[in-house]
């Protein structure tokens, strides 16, 4: 392990975290599941590193009830939400992790955002390195708004501005109805009574 990922290990720690790193996925997969009861039902957010690495298929093949908003009708999210939030666990990923530990993380309704806020006891992001962002709020704000948004919002093939120009215009540019940028959250430390394992992960996933 290298010494800036052992920085950011250590600064996500302090902040009352449980940090974790593994140079391959299979690895992080392997301490996943030992974590989870093969009865258990899990919330999912939306997440391309979550679907990479076949984190909900895994789920199911091993007994495991998904509940995840995207595989669920809109008009049945409502009943979905709740159960989300009473699950044994939420699996996600972060948009950012600056390099004084704190995690970013970016939504277009909110889902998301509540269960971390408010939702299971036992959270699991899985992060790639390219999530580790140097620097501070500002840096990961960049990387949010600059780089995870508009490739987000070309692959759920939005009509949003940073679709089309591969940029944020924000402050002075055009407002989308459809813009996945709504909300910001910024965890600086663990929400009280709950466990939040960052799973870093030694390879490139997701945005």
């Amino acid at each position: 392990m290298d010494k800036r990922i052992d920085e950011y290990l250590h600064q996500l720690a302090l902040r009352g975290f449980t940090p974790h790193y593994f140079e391959r996925a299979e690895q992080a997969l392997e301490y996943l599941f030992s974590q989870l009861p093969h009865d258990c039902a899990v919330g999912i957010g939306g997440s391309t590193t979550v679907t990479q690495l076949g984190v909900r298929e895994a789920l199911r093949a091993r007994g495991n009830e998904v509940l995840f908003h995207s595989e669920t009708p809109r008009d049945k999210w409502c009943e979905l939400l709740p159960r989300v939030m009473n699950a044994y666990a939420y699996i996600c990923s972060a948009n950012a992790i600056s390099g004084d530990g704190r995690i970013w993380e970016i939504d277009g309704t909110g889902n998301r955002l509540s269960a971390l806020c408010y939702g299971p006891q036992r959270i699991f992001m899985l992060c790639g390195v390219n999530k580790l962002v140097d620097g501070g709020r500002e840096e990961a704000l960049r990387h949010m708004k600059q780089h995870a948004c508009p490739l987000n919002a070309r692959r759920l093939k939005l009509d949003t501005p940073c679709a089309t120009s591969g940029e944020c215009p924000f402050p002075e540019g055009r407002y989308s109805p459809r813009c996945i940028c709504n909300l910001t959250l910024e965890i600086g430390r663990v929400p009280g009574g709950r466990t939040l394992h960052v799973i870093i992960i030694g390879e490139e996933l997701g945005y």
